[in-house]
């Protein structure tokens, strides 16, 4: 009995911690057109660099892509950054094709290969997963995780006003 009840109390949460991941990623989509959207480039050297997506509500970031890509190197990298009052609440880790590259840098929607997502409240890592897997709490990367995508969120809003600026 007390199985069952327990399992029964896991998938109810599941079920809420994936409506959190519809919702995040809904709601922007849903308000999308009324978001300004600002386009910035850096390159790194000659055969890589950075491309910015970063979609504002005012003055507030509620999306902050970055794409890096290199001629010589792997696969293209896409972080999304999704924001709520300037705190973290998503950050969705991905692989793009070469050749969407131009086209995502635009803000075009583009097929991604999501290899990670994870989830916060209040600056607090509440679900994470790792290629559509969860990743249980009890994990030993979990604490380092949280604060290394807080610190990465934290960063790119930094650089946003150096790029911006240069």
């Amino acid at each position: 009995m007390k199985i069952t009840f327990a399992a029964i109390l896991i998938s109810v949460f599941s079920v809420f911690c994936f409506a959190q991941d519809n919702s995040i990623e809904k709601d922007f989509e849903k308000n999308k057109s009324k978001y300004k959207i600002e386009r910035l480039s850096m390159g790194e050297d000659a055969s890589s660099g950075y491309d910015y997506v970063i979609y504002r509500n005012k003055s507030e970031i509620v999306k902050y892509r970055v794409i890096w890509s290199s001629s010589a190197g792997p696969n293209p990298r896409v972080e999304d950054y999704y924001f709520n009052d300037s705190k973290l609440v998503l950050l969705v880790k991905s692989i793009l094709s070469k050749k969407l590259v131009k086209t995502a840098a635009k803000g075009r929607v583009v097929a991604l290969q999501i290899e990670e997502k994870l989830f916060f409240i209040n600056e607090k890592l509440s679900f994470w997963t790792e290629k559509g897997k969860p990743v249980p709490n009890t994990d030993k990367r979990w604490k380092d995780k949280e604060a290394e995508a807080l610190e990465q969120a934290k960063g790119e809003l930094d650089n946003y006003k150096f790029v911006k600026d240069n």
